[in-house]
């Protein structure tokens, strides 16, 4: 039997159901009337969030929060599909799209009209017509009254109303750290944009940004209860949640890139190093901390050129050990001293590697001997069976050096509160070192950064170091510190 030909009308009917039942498959349609000749790479932080907006459009969620690196399509998916996408089942609605400059929402506002305007669009929804006055505008409407409005943070949006309030991007990068204009940002979120909605009970808001300050939209979204989808770079279980709609986030190993066909892990790499650890932790992983600081008050540490000859100082290096091989967090052995007649606290070097098991072994051996034998070693011993046959295994490999097997008691930055306060006095150095902005950003950062490896092995030496310490650990004062070692490292 001879199957009936599908004609173009049937594929039509066929092609604008599918994009009606899913944003995603609109978005893939509709790419090359935006992006002719590139290529769409799809994942699934792209298909989270158009899962959430398509609750938005549903009505089970009315405000939603999105942080996400940037470059990840947020603006073309939220401001130019999914408007168009919503207006084919309800092609009366009416949105305001707000960034921190009236431009870039133009822009936005500019991409959607080409996709209702295409023929593609009007070919699959020949119901949803621009309005014949709408041609030359960047504010437009169509022929049931649905319409798309641009305006900025800030900006002349106070005389209008919509049934959907987006904001992307309501912060300037470049702005952020000033008080004054973020202040004026955060009232406006607070104070305008709740009411510029046509119904309180169940008109949408739906803000996507990357972080830039722990005292940004986001974080008053966060505060006021708005639903958030949360899409760092690396993948940090400690932060995983699920959504009301039931989404988690699908990496299942810590530090996992979100989305390596996209963001290689040398192009992260780059990027870390170009944004630096603050702009990192807040625009990639979406984990602001105060440029002054949280637990340590990094900007009075000193930085001097070498240790000083002919005192008295205690030494221990510490250890904060991890076993992930080229990936994940770090093993790291930190050199602290006290200067008993200067009574500052000294910091002289860092070694510093990701390597699995049988490198962390190979690491603190060569420190050991690099750092001779007159200086003690701490290395903590995590709990149950595994951590005493661990503790066991370096007390072997160590043999004919100071060892100290550390037992981990209470938190991270309880263990680090001693060594904050010493910082917060202005009482610690650090050897010039290329080690040292790395460690001081991490300082910075305790402990809401991504990394506290250094931190942890600081504290564990410092509190081995601490005068009142000193008679419990059974360490020794040493004269000219270099002259026990081969070099600072």
């Amino acid at each position: 039997m001879q199957l009936p030909k599908i004609t173009t009308a049937d594929r039509d009917l066929i092609e604008a159901e599918l994009c009606r039942r899913s944003v995603l498959y609109f978005a893939q349609t509709f790419w090359p009337v935006l992006e002719p000749g590139r290529k769409l790479v799809t994942g699934w932080p792209i298909e989270a969030i158009a899962e959430h907006l398509e609750a938005v459009t549903r009505g089970e969620i009315r405000k939603l929060l999105i942080t996400v690196p940037p470059g990840s399509m947020k603006s073309l998916l939220t401001r130019a599909f999914w408007p168009t996408w919503s207006w084919v089942s309800g092609p009366s609605l009416r949105y305001i799209g707000a960034s921190y400059a009236e431009a870039l929402a133009a822009r936005d506002n500019r991409r959607a009209k080409m996709i209702v305007e295409s023929p593609l669009y009007q070919r699959l929804f020949p119901h949803v017509r621009l309005s014949d006055d709408q041609a030359q505008k960047v504010n437009f409407a169509n022929t049931a009254t649905g319409s798309m409005m641009a305006t900025s943070v800030r900006g002349r949006a106070t005389g209008e109303r919509g049934d959907v309030f987006v904001i992307d991007d309501p912060h300037n990068v470049l702005e952020a750290e000033s008080e004054a204009i973020r202040g004026e940002t955060l009232q406006w979120f607070r104070e305008v944009v709740p009411s510029r909605v046509n119904d309180l009970d169940r008109s949408a808001f739906v803000c996507i940004m990357q972080r830039v300050h722990h005292e940004d939209v986001a974080a008053a979204a966060i505060e006021q209860g708005w639903e958030h989808l949360l899409i760092p770079m690396h993948h940090d279980p400690s932060r995983a949640r699920t959504t009301s709609i039931g989404w988690t986030d699908p990496r299942t190993e810590p530090g996992e890139l979100m989305w390596p066909e996209r963001f290689s892990a040398k192009a992260v790499a780059e990027l870390e190093t170009t944004l630096r650890i603050y702009a990192a932790s807040a625009q990639l992983e979406q984990r602001p901390t105060p440029r002054e600081g949280g637990l340590f008050k990094a900007d009075k540490i000193q930085i001097i050129d070498a240790v000083p000859h002919d005192e008295e100082i205690v030494w221990c290096r510490a250890w904060d050990l991890a076993a992930t091989d080229g990936g994940g967090a770090y093993t790291a052995g930190v050199l602290v001293g006290w200067r008993v007649a200067a009574r500052r606290v000294i910091i002289a070097g860092v070694r510093r590697e990701r390597v699995g098991p049988e490198g962390v072994r190979r690491l603190i051996e060569d420190t050991a001997e690099i750092d001779g034998g007159d200086v003690p070693i701490s290395i903590p011993q995590d709990p149950g069976q595994a951590g005493k046959a661990q503790a066991r295994d370096f007390t072997v490999r160590l043999a004919g050096y100071r060892v100290r097997i550390e037992p981990q008691t209470g938190s991270k930055e309880t263990r680090a509160e001693p060594l904050a306060a010493q910082v917060e006095a202005g009482n610690v150095d650090i050897v010039t070192g290329l080690w040292n902005r790395d460690f001081i950003e991490e300082l910075r950062h305790f402990p809401r950064g991504v990394y506290k490896d250094q931190v942890d092995a600081a504290s564990s030496a410092f509190n081995a170091v601490a005068p009142k310490r000193q008679k419990k650990t059974g360490l020794f004062v040493v004269g000219d510190h270099v002259g026990n070692r081969a070099r600072p490292s």
